[in-house]
């Protein structure tokens, strides 16, 4: 596992342009585990502050596809065959949908911080024909809201286990493996307490409801 940690580093510090190409599909795949990767090699890698720079922009590119993916699909498969095979197979769908429905676009915001859960909650905003301005309006401000804190949990982390790294180089892979398990943890600590923030901040008759029209449009079908 060390071995593969060092070349991993060793291969990004001398293809940055790949490097950053894998990370941005990592980003799009796995959500916040592969942004946090991304965090871990450009570190690894010695990319300096402007390759620090390079991977906020990624990052914020991948997040901003997967948002437009997502959407996308559920806004054009509702009402098809295959979409009415999502409604009646696919697992918590209908919850999700439901969730969607009652609290508009604030659970954009709260899909950020939970692994995972940002493209059911992105592909049941676009089922239901949430307006493409207002959805992309509040995906880019959810981003910016999450990339801070995405960023201050990755450099504490890497921070704080970089030493431990450093004094024992066969220890690398095994430390990068600590790592990811407590981003993990503290991601999910940290979606948790949005969520209480969310639920005690955010009243139903907010702006980020969804509006009468669309409410009509999705009870009308």
């Amino acid at each position: 596992m060390q071995n593969t940690a060092m070349l991993i580093a060793a291969t990004a510090g001398k293809n940055p342009f790949g490097t950053y190409l894998v990370i941005y599909f990592a980003s799009v795949i796995l959500g916040n585990i592969g942004s946090f990767a991304g965090f871990w090699i450009v570190f690894e890698a010695n990319f300096g502050f402007v390759g620090f720079l390079f991977l906020i922009l990624i990052i914020f590119l991948a997040d901003m596809t997967e948002d437009l993916v997502w959407y996308s699909l559920g806004r054009s498969l509702r009402g098809t065959r295959f979409g009415l095979w999502i409604e009646k197979h696919i697992p918590g769908h209908a919850k999700a949908e439901a969730m969607v429905k009652e609290k508009g676009l604030q659970w954009l915001y709260l899909s950020k911080f939970i692994e995972g859960g940002a493209p059911v909650i992105t592909f049941s905003i676009g089922w239901i024909g949430v307006d493409f301005k207002r959805f992309y309006k509040n995906s880019v401000l959810s981003i910016l809201l999450w990339l801070p804190v995405l960023t201050g949990l990755a450099y504490a982390i890497i921070s704080g286990l970089a030493p431990l790294a450093a004094a024992n180089l066969k220890m690398i892979g095994w430390v990068a493996l600590g790592g990811f398990v407590l981003f993990v943890v503290l991601d999910y600590a940290v979606a948790n307490g949005v969520k209480l923030l969310t639920k005690r901040f955010m009243k139903d008759g907010e702006s980020e409801h969804l509006t009468n029209r669309e409410k009509e449009g999705y009870d009308s079908e």
